[in-house]
């Protein structure tokens, strides 16, 4: 299985580096895992203008390939069900997280499946690390692991 995590990079916070290197360590034992960050400019004239140029960055990184992505606005689904996901994808998943404003609906119109993991509001440092746990999660889950107790 490999997976692929895009993501906007926006001031990354170094507290949330250890985590990261924590849920890393444990999913490289078991799946190829590689985090993208995608590089924006930081001066925009409007949120607008911000998220179609994001979205036009997110397009060009991942190219015609297939992706997920996480929105707000998104389908909530259980550990299980974005498990059945992860490993329904021919061995390769792309996951994408969008900037500061969220996705351009051209990004999210073409992704696989749109996933919201609350209504809630999270940092991109938080959520990445709630990513990789799930990621991690949906590995146990596939290999019958006992971190997932269900």
């Amino acid at each position: 299985m490999k997976v692929s995590l895009f993501y906007v990079q926006q001031n990354k916070v170094k507290n949330a580096d250890a985590f990261e290197k924590h849920y890393l360590k444990k999913i490289k034992k078991n799946m190829s895992l590689q985090i993208i960050s995608i590089p924006t400019k930081k001066n925009f004239r409007s949120k607008q203008e911000q998220i179609k140029h994001e979205g036009e960055l997110i397009k060009n990184k991942i190219g015609n390939e297939g992706y997920i992505c996480f929105d707000k606005g998104g389908e909530k689904v259980s550990s299980e069900t974005f498990a059945d996901m992860i490993y329904k994808t021919n061995n390769k998943v792309n996951l994408i997280v969008g900037g500061a404003y969220g996705l351009s609906d051209d990004v999210i119109k073409n992704a696989l499946k749109t996933i919201s993991f609350s209504d809630m509001e999270f940092s991109h440092e938080v959520f990445r690390v709630m990513l990789l746990e799930q990621v991690y999660r949906a590995n146990c889950i596939f290999n019958n692991h006992p971190y997932h107790q269900n």
